[in-house]
């Protein structure tokens, strides 16, 4: 058996397939995992619209297989996809290369919009992602005069768009309203226990690391500073540091301003045993590459809203929430984890974690997930299916501990037979 690469949404899917097998077959196979109809699809390999005549050991696997959502072979490239005489994406095609880079954050969302205009039917669909552009230019810093009039075409353009398609929906309104001051805060809940609490992990004590752990620490320690960081407690601006001592009575508030884009935020909240909530909606981590030991044994933080957060580029999340023993749910949709390659202890020790959705999780590129799940001792439930063990070489003891879990209530792919081994300990 051989096997193909089929690019969808962004996300590799890899489908399993007999050499002298037509890929037509094949194709047809890939449709029936993600439930659409073949003839919705255009399937494009090494630039040209793939020959569903042709079997598949003549294109090669280096070719991967990109899939594009359009019902008009007419009205498409064959060679690059796009979407011809279609003025509205070259609009904003000349938009995004106009824009400012220190635009944080919109640039890869018009690079969606661009996506999605071309492989979406459904008008709400492109107008919800209109309205995600919208929230980002309305935490901008950025002057916007100089770009407003190319706003102001593709608005027009994007109506015209909607009444030729015989829709009554309407475009934000607001798309040109001035723009407020660019968030890129972390706001954190403390209970305060004591008269001194931990803000945020002290670097200054790497010589007690292991060894291994050092390289990734010396990383974080570059990024999180007073150089790059302005601290509020309750409202108040306060002197940077990393313990905080207060006679304030009952729980605090602290907001974490990043005076630039950084790049490692690994380590970060290491050990801030009174961290009881942590807020990273207008945090911008389209940089960030590092998430290794995050929250470390924050074992009193109970809520985390990651709903904007960009892991697109992170490629280490190992012991990510080791430790997070009061983490009783996690929505982790929003992550990207197809650059990821460590997940070694990501969820290790969440003893109060009692279901776990990872469907959204691409694996592809992970290399080791020993003990990803161990000692998650109240866990009931497991959605591992989309988990791709192929260029797993680490996978040991993966559900030790997991005393609730049954084999019954985890969800894998049948094909994972690394995975399946270690269920069967269960």
């Amino acid at each position: 058996m051989s096997e193909t690469v089929f690019i969808f949404k962004g996300k590799s899917i890899t489908i399993q397939c007999n050499e002298n097998q037509k890929m037509e077959e094949i194709c047809t196979q890939f449709c029936s995992k993600i439930k659409l109809n073949i003839n919705s699809l255009i399937f494009l390999c090494g630039g040209e619209k793939l020959n569903l005549n042709k079997i598949f050991k003549e294109i090669t696997k280096e070719n991967e297989i990109k899939v594009l959502v359009f019902n008009n072979d007419n009205e498409i490239c064959p060679k690059c996809g796009k979407i011809l005489n279609n003025k509205l994406i070259d609009d904003i095609i000349e938009l995004n290369d106009n824009i400012n880079d220190t635009l944080v954050g919109l640039y890869s969302q018009i690079e969606n919009i661009i996506n999605d205009l071309k492989n979406k039917k459904d008008i709400k669909y492109i107008i919800n992602q209109l309205k995600n552009i919208n929230i980002l230019l309305n935490k901008s810093t950025i002057d916007f005069k100089k770009i407003n009039s190319e706003l102001n075409t593709i608005k027009s353009n994007y109506n015209t768009f909607l009444k030729t398609n015989n829709k009554n929906e309407n475009i934000p309104t607001n798309i040109n309203n001035k723009f407020n001051e660019i968030k890129n805060e972390i706001i954190c809940i403390y209970n305060k226990q004591g008269t001194e609490i931990d803000l945020l992990h002290d670097y200054s004590k790497v010589d007690t690391l292991f060894p291994e752990f050092k390289k990734f620490y010396l990383e974080g320690k570059e990024n999180i500073n007073e150089d790059n960081i302005d601290i509020y407690a309750n409202g108040n601006k306060i002197k940077f540091c990393y313990k905080y001592m207060s006679d304030e009575i009952g729980k605090i508030e602290v907001k974490f301003k990043f005076k630039k884009l950084i790049t490692k935020i690994n380590h970060i909240f290491w050990a801030c045993t009174s961290l009881e909530q942590i807020d990273f909606s207008s945090f911008n981590s389209s940089k960030v590459d590092n998430m290794s030991c995050m929250f470390y044994d924050c074992n009193s933080l109970k809520l985390i809203n990651f709903s904007s957060f960009d892991t697109s580029k992170v490629y280490n999340m190992s012991c990510m929430f080791l430790g997070c023993r009061s983490l009783e749910s996690l929505d982790l949709s929003s992550f990207n984890t197809s650059n990821v390659k460590n997940m070694m202890s990501m969820f290790n020790e969440c003893s109060s974690l009692k279901s776990l959705d990872l469907s959204s999780f691409d694996t592809s590129k992970v290399t080791n997930m020993n003990f990803i799940f161990r000692e998650c001792s109240s866990l009931k439930s497991l959605d591992l299916s989309s988990f791709s063990t192929t260029n797993i070489k680490d996978i040991k003891f993966i559900f030790n501990g997991c005393i609730c879990l049954k084999k019954n209530n985890i969800k894998i792919n049948n094909s994972e037979t690394k995975i399946l081994e270690q269920i069967k300990n269960l």
